[in-house]
């Protein structure tokens, strides 16, 4: 097993990296649907948004240096290469600036940050504007990321189905 990737597969950081971010953003995209079905409360399945948001903060961090170190092994489609680009920076995007309004919404709300319980920003005073901007802000860009994933996951199914490039297999 390469923990790099190579020319026609992804290794196994990024796989995890990959899968572990997709079931944390489907996790954190329905924490409402989800805190219903289990019969949390607000204010636990608030706690569990927050908490996953910065993990998955973390996460994208992560990815960003490995993609770093280990970009450019895979090559896109020649004819899609423009489209892979810009989809995956628009997802990087999204996944960055969706925590950080997020934190931006908890700091003006006065409330502070936890990640499982454990303190990571102090409670504060209100910001009333800050809490209105950034939560307007949060909502679009959840709202954005989910077409943002559709895309994802139709392209990845033309490139199995219709180049048959073997995407997914590579991937998995």
């Amino acid at each position: 097993m390469n923990v790099l990737d190579t020319r026609y597969r992804y290794g196994a950081v990024s796989r995890a990296i990959h899968w572990s971010m997709a079931v944390l953003l489907v996790l954190m995209l329905g924490t409402e649907w989800l805190a219903e079905l289990v019969g949390m409360s607000e204010r636990e399945a608030m706690a569990l948004h927050k908490s996953v948001g910065v993990l998955l903060l973390g996460l994208l961090v992560f990815r960003l240096l490995w993609r770093r170190v280990n970009h450019g092994r895979l090559e896109a489609h020649v004819h899609w290469q423009w489209a892979a680009r810009l989809g995956h920076w628009a997802l990087y995007a999204a996944m960055l600036l969706i925590p950080v309004s997020g934190l931006l919404v908890a700091l003006g709300s006065g409330h502070g940050v936890e990640l499982f319980g454990l303190p990571l920003i102090a409670p504060g005073a209100e910001i009333e504007w800050l809490e209105e901007a950034a939560e307007e802000t949060h909502e679009v860009l959840a709202n954005l990321l989910w077409l943002l994933i559709g895309g994802h996951v139709l392209a990845s199914l033309a490139h199995q189905f219709w180049l048959r490039d073997h995407t997914l297999k590579r991937m998995a």
